[in-house]
């Protein structure tokens, strides 16, 4: 075969690739390094390999319950009525297909929510809103059986065909449990009163969803991705038996049930987490005797993804998780707008969550193949594990009697808060980055706006006798968010921020690499570094901290400074009072040194960056 105006002959120049010889390429590239540097883990230990082969045929494809592609959603939060309804109705026009009605005090309102207190305020919230041409699903916590009537009334006075309206009422005592530590009934009662308002919501010719296995308490509060599938998969089939046991015939119960898991900015896991729920639930129903039948699965954006710092960098995470819960195969996608860590999203925020969602579907056209990632080894094989860990969790929950009672003894508890942990450390030494949080934060940034800023939401506390500890949500960002405030604090009593004097060793090629990562590690904690072109003596050194002013000090060097600059640098800026002395480069086998002449910290990949920040705040002050 020939190609271009000099008829190149390239046939041939490309040998066909197999695993051996990739093999023997990425051994010769680690040059004697051990192959598992490049496999990586997620914090429930799920290994991730570097190369898959090719997935068998004839696997499970996740299917939608809908042909034509997933629902855009936007949320309606904000606390007076007529205005949550302006917006809406506005975000309708402007292309979403679907509402989620977010009631105040409820977890998910984030400190807002549509105040509903009577009919008249679901009413006024909905005004002029065509409920038979949407898909809405209600997100009032544990207020659902209260307002959930209300639509009964409101589609009776608006002459509407019940069944018409696709309305998922998103009940979940379960999840309300693990979030509060509370419960307000027992498990019987809650049976009996779930079936109960079923039947009315049926009697009235509702075809929704009534219960809804939420995925969001346990991944707010640190879950990995195979915990919170185990979580929803163990919430669905509780209902299943709650309402079997009150008198619903299990195909009847199995439709009542909807899911929801959270969308993060981590396409191959979030992709994986979709499908194999599909995959869990469909093996559920094959147990129970049923003919499995797509299921009504919701996205909603992950909140602990979210950032106050450098918020902009948001929309870039929500329109990935959008992205990723696509391709998995979600029904109804809710991304949150870039600035709701912040307070209450203004319509320009609001826009942007929509309009991501339809470049996806009507651009980028991702809703024309049903599962994208059907037969590519790395997805399905991530599928496999998050399915196989899945399912052995779930396990452990029937063999604790269900969610409810391995809640109140605390086990999925434990075992979130040890993912969590991992994440923190893994966030401390900023192998997880975020991006403008924990790297490359901009310590100028523009105030973004916002209609109201958030309130302080009181961590859940459990009641006396309630017998669950409560699960609370942590977003990844609020170690860094809270030195940036420290700064911040600063800056406002002072006219400045912290600094830092960089002590520049050589010339700039000898300097310039361990500056930068420097820069960037104390700007991430708000400390300004105060930079120069590098200095030639000691004594220059010494001379430019004093005029500097800056109670702490960062050497910065490469290899190619010789130990003896390196040792006399720190003893000097020590003798010149400065109250901590870091290093950025690598120090190798004279950190012990180092560490004699006064240096108390090493900047370096992988270094616990909130500890060192920790440490430099506090004397920076």
């Amino acid at each position: 075969m020939e190609t271009g105006s000099k008829g190149i002959e390239i046939e041939g120049l490309f040998s066909p690739a197999d695993a051996v010889r990739w093999a023997q390429l990425a051994d010769a590239a680690l040059k004697g390094g051990s192959f598992e540097k490049l496999v990586a883990s997620t914090p429930e230990g799920l290994a991730i390999n570097p190369l898959y082969p090719r997935a068998p045929a004839g696997l499970g494809r996740a299917l939608r319950q809908r042909p034509d592609g997933w629902r855009v959603a936007q949320r309606m939060d904000h606390p007076d009525a007529a205005s949550a309804n302006r917006l809406a109705r506005s975000d309708l026009e402007g292309g979403a297909a679907a509402l989620t009605l977010t009631v105040a005090q409820a977890p998910a309102a984030r400190g807002f929510g549509v105040e509903i207190g009577s009919e008249s305020d679901l009413d006024a919230a909905l005004e002029g809103v065509e409920l038979d041409l949407i898909s809405l699903r209600l997100d009032a916590g544990a207020r659902t059986m209260e307002i959930a009537p209300a639509f009964a009334a409101l589609a009776r006075k608006r002459r509407l065909t019940a069944a018409a309206l696709n309305i998922d009422f998103g009940h979940d005592p379960i999840g309300h449990f693990a979030k509060s530590g509370a419960i307000p009934a027992t498990i019987a009662k809650i049976g009996r009163t779930a079936a109960d308002m079923r039947q009315t919501l049926s009697d009235s010719g509702f075809a929704g969803h009534f219960l809804l296995a939420d995925g969001r308490p346990y991944h707010d509060a640190g879950a990995g991705e195979a915990q919170e599938l185990a979580a929803v998969l163990a919430t669905g089939v509780d209902y299943l038996r709650l309402l079997v046991a009150n008198g619903v015939g299990l195909s009847e119960a199995r439709d009542e049930i909807a899911f929801l898991l959270a969308a993060d900015s981590d396409a191959f896991l979030t992709i994986a987490k979709f499908r194999a729920l599909r995959r869990l639930w469909a093996r559920v129903e094959s147990a129970c005797g049923l003919a499995p039948k797509p299921i009504r699965l919701h996205a909603e954006t992950s909140y602990r993804m979210m950032t106050k710092r450098d918020p902009w960098v948001n929309i870039f995470r929500g329109t990935m998780g959008a992205f990723s819960a696509g391709l998995g195969g979600a029904d109804v996608i809710t991304i949150l707008p870039f600035t709701l860590a912040l307070g209450l999203p203004d319509e320009f925020a609001r826009r942007l969550a929509r309009n991501a969602q339809l470049l996806l579907l009507f651009e980028a056209n991702l809703a024309k193949v049903a599962d994208p990632a059907a037969g590519a080894g790395g997805f399905e094989a991530l599928t496999d594990g998050l399915c196989a860990k899945a399912w052995t969790l779930f396990q452990r929950f029937e063999r604790s009697g269900g969610v409810l009672e391995s809640l109140r003894v605390g086990w999925p508890q434990e075992e979130i808060a040890a993912t969590a942990a991992i994440r923190r450390e893994r966030i401390a030494h900023r192998t997880q980055a975020i991006t403008g949080s924990s790297t490359f934060p901009d310590l100028g940034e523009t105030a973004v706006e916002v209609l109201a800023v958030a309130p302080p939401v009181d961590g859940p506390s459990a009641r006396a006798g309630a017998g669950c500890a409560p699960l609370a949500c942590h977003r990844d960002a609020e170690p860094y968010e809270g030195l940036r405030a420290a700064s911040d604090a600063a800056l406002a009593q002072t006219g400045a921020r912290p600094t830092i004097f960089f002590a520049n060793l050589g010339s700039l090629e000898d300097f310039l690499a361990p500056s930068i990562f420097a820069k960037n590690l104390f700007e991430a904690g708000g400390i300004e570094a105060v930079a120069n072109a590098g200095f030639k003596t000691v004594q220059e050194v010494e001379a430019a901290f004093r005029l500097s002013g800056c109670r702490i000090a960062c050497i910065c060097a490469s290899d190619a400074i010789a130990p003896e600059t390196a040792l006399a640098t720190a003893r000097a800026i020590g003798a010149a009072g400065a109250a901590l002395i870091c290093f950025a480069g690598s120090p190798a086998k004279m950190k012990a040194a180092l560490r004699e002449a006064g240096v108390a910290e090493f900047v370096h990949p992988g270094c616990n960056a909130l500890v060192i920040l920790e440490h430099a705040l506090a004397r920076a002050v």
